[in-house]
């Protein structure tokens, strides 16, 4: 066997596509011949570290489940959401409040472009190879009752408080059910300062407390969000027609 077939194809058993793909490159390119054997190195191994974090992003997205897999910060039409700053999203975009468990809250009535934002911080946070996960609030609290039914709820937990940045779209405020508000109540309160949410919601803030028929589960688990959360108010009328995207823009 050929010493380059030997060495490709260890490449290709330790599945090292981006050095295989660069190596190749290497050897039938003419640019490399006065490069050194460490400048060579440095260049199969910057390849290989940019096809895994390549890989891992490609990972994120899809577990990701984002409404809007394809927001982008980049694309956020201003002239569309005069309430919205252009500095207020770029200051998110920098993901400071991730590092330091905090939160986005943004509110706004339907139609307001509050989810785009969302995926737009939360494709920010992938990007930077950060896991996040999506969910709409009926389906967060659906999926915790049939997990704490299933006795599969210690197994859906972890999941949540492995996610750094975790999506509650569309938080509601139609009465919880007391199995509901606590468990609810359990997750908000195990990822408090281990974690970050951004939370969209057609209501503000204080309207929410209602929805929990309980004032001090309302207060345990609604100030541990919003004493950490920057909070973005989108005001308006609907942007769907005016971007294309349809009724099911939020």
């Amino acid at each position: 066997m050929k010493l380059k077939e030997k060495v490709t194809g260890m490449l290709t058993e330790l599945k090292l596509n981006g050095f295989k793909a660069a190596l190749e490159n290497q050897l039938t390119s003419t640019e490399y011949d006065d490069v050194d054997f460490l400048g060579r190195l440095d260049d199969l191994l910057s390849h290989e570290e940019n096809d895994t974090r390549n890989r891992r992003i490609s990972y994120l997205q899809k577990q990701a489940k984002l409404r809007w897999p394809n927001a982008s910060v980049s694309d956020i039409k201003y002239e569309l959401q005069p309430s919205l700053k252009p500095t207020k999203v770029k200051e998110l975009a920098q993901l400071i409040w991730v590092v330091n468990n905090q939160h986005v809250v943004i509110t706004g009535a339907t139609g307001t472009g509050k989810t785009y934002i969302a995926c737009a911080l939360a494709q920010q946070a992938i990007m930077e190879a950060m896991p996040v996960l999506y969910f709409r609030f009926n389906e967060l609290i659906l999926n915790l009752v049939a997990a704490d039914k299933s006795e599969k709820l210690t197994a859906f937990r972890r999941k949540l408080y492995k996610t750094p940045l975790l999506i509650v779209d569309d938080w509601g405020i139609s009465p919880m059910t007391s199995v509901e508000r606590h468990l609810l109540f359990e997750l908000i309160e195990s990822r408090d300062k281990k974690g970050s949410m951004i939370i969209t919601s057609q209501y503000p803030v204080k309207a929410w407390y209602d929805a929990f028929q309980d004032p001090t589960i309302a207060d345990a688990t609604l100030d541990r969000i919003v004493h950490q959360t920057h909070e973005i108010a989108l005001k308006g009328e609907s942007i769907r027609k005016a971007i294309g995207m349809g009724g099911d823009v939020k």
